[in-house]
């Protein structure tokens, strides 16, 4: 191996060649072959907050991936892949102290209005927050606030409540087209969906699907764990309220 390198270094009279280094926080290091496929991005700083993320595709639609608890951005790259092969422009992000972004004290609520400010400096004109669990009660939280407001919101398997994240709070100011699914064989889950649903304004575009199904949060709409319902009719809300362009 050393008459190997000896060799190839008299062979070249320029400088060894450097070698790339990720850019960004290095979102999705436990998943590479995945997040190799995206972009690094870093955002929160006006915020507060310092977090890493991925991004896939170039639309000028994107869509805002907000993890489940104990995760980070390799639970939602797989299905984020194939809405970047349907033309969206996709952000899946770490939650502070969760993966490649380290701990703050800003509420996931504003991590979730930063990852949508993010993507409209990266060039999306409409914005679709997008979450499983605890991301779906933090996308649903941070709704009534974001300026300039989501085009809609998909909260799947979403707790009423995660730590800082007020879902039952925000359902009732919610007045953007939102699509709230869980499996009906989830413990507790779908009795949540119904309830925020249910808190949800008549006069709000609203929808619920409690899928026959045992899967949880993202992993109803994982390309390869999902519930078939599930993920064709949040495509076709996709496509109704929120198309790729």
């Amino acid at each position: 191996m050393a008459a190997l390198s000896v060799g190839m270094v008299s062979c070249s009279s320029s400088a060894e060649t450097p070698v790339a280094k990720p850019t960004g926080l290095n979102a999705g290091a436990d998943c590479p072959g995945l997040a190799e496929h995206g972009r690094q991005i870093v955002f929160g700083e006006e915020a507060g907050t310092q977090l890493g993320g991925v991004v896939l595709g170039s639309g000028s639609t994107g869509v805002v991936l907000a993890h489940m608890a104990g995760g980070d951005v390799c639970q939602w790259l797989p299905y984020g892949r194939e809405l970047a092969d349907r033309g969206y422009r996709v952000l899946a992000f770490d939650f502070a102290g969760s993966g490649s972004s380290p701990g703050s004290g800003v509420t996931r609520g504003q991590q979730v209005q930063a990852a949508a400010a993010a993507l409209r400096a990266d060039g999306a004109s409409r914005v679709v927050l997008m979450g499983g669990s605890m991301g779906g009660t933090s996308v649903l939280a941070a709704t009534p606030t974001l300026s300039p407001a989501p085009d809609a919101v998909v909260a799947l398997s979403p707790p009423t409540s995660y730590g800082d994240a007020d879902a039952a709070g925000a359902a009732p100011k919610i007045t953007v087209p939102v699509f709230y699914g869980a499996g009906e064989l989830e413990p507790n889950f779908p009795v949540a969906a119904q309830a925020l649903y249910d808190a949800t304004p008549k006069t709000t575009q609203r929808q619920l699907v409690l899928a026959p199904s045992t899967q949880h949060g993202v992993f109803l709409v994982d390309p390869g764990t999902g519930e078939a319902g599930i993920r064709e009719q949040v495509t076709k809300f996709l496509d109704s309220h929120a198309p790729a362009a």
